[in-house]
């Protein structure tokens, strides 16, 4: 049995301005929804998923990228491969995107609360996802995942300690994580 985790292609909103907190959030729904870069596309060594059950987050950019990399739509799109909250708090600061995504996190990583799921409850959905995989798998002998990178961190995570070996991990955009059972 094998599981593949590929992060999804860069966003077309995967740009980095210099925001304030309202501005970072309405950042957060544009990257959430958007769909693949045209000048982003797998490396010509990517693998050959023909022979693979084809899953998907339901953000348009997996399923776009699931779309890009097999030529056909998932079998299944579930709201339990979404990424990870990227957290949102109003503080009154303007900074770069990606400089508010790596401070929310980390205070979101530290127990900080708000209106959006909690770091615990996104390691649990990420615990929960590996056993959907891991089910998939038992079935179907081969699946694929197109999600995002830092849900997959978790769910590799989740994996190896359910006794999956690694065989390779990338978590740049189009990155491919592969995992067999032992």
């Amino acid at each position: 049995m094998e599981i593949v985790l590929i992060r999804h292609g860069k966003p077309t909103s995967a740009n980095n301005p210099i925001v304030n907190a309202a501005e970072y959030t309405k950042w957060i729904r544009r990257y959430n929804w958007s769909d693949v870069a045209s000048n982003s596309r797998p490396d010509k060594k990517r693998i050959n998923t023909q022979s693979y059950y084809v899953v998907s987050s339901d953000f348009k950019r997996a399923i776009h990228s699931a779309h890009i990399y097999t030529g056909k739509s998932p079998e299944i799109i579930s709201e339990l491969f979404r990424e990870m909250e990227i957290p949102r708090y109003k503080l009154p600061i303007t900074l770069k995107a990606m400089t508010w995504v790596y401070l929310c996190r980390v205070l979101w990583m530290s127990g900080l609360k708000g209106s959006f799921e909690s770091y615990r409850l996104a390691k649990v959905r990420a615990e929960l996802a590996a056993d959907e995989l891991i089910e998939l798998a038992t079935v179907k002998g081969k699946v694929v995942l197109f999600g995002h990178g830092y849900l997959n961190l978790y769910i590799r995570k989740a994996l190896m300690k359910k006794g999956w070996l690694l065989k390779s991990k990338s978590n740049v955009f189009w990155g491919v994580t592969s995992l067999e059972s032992k």
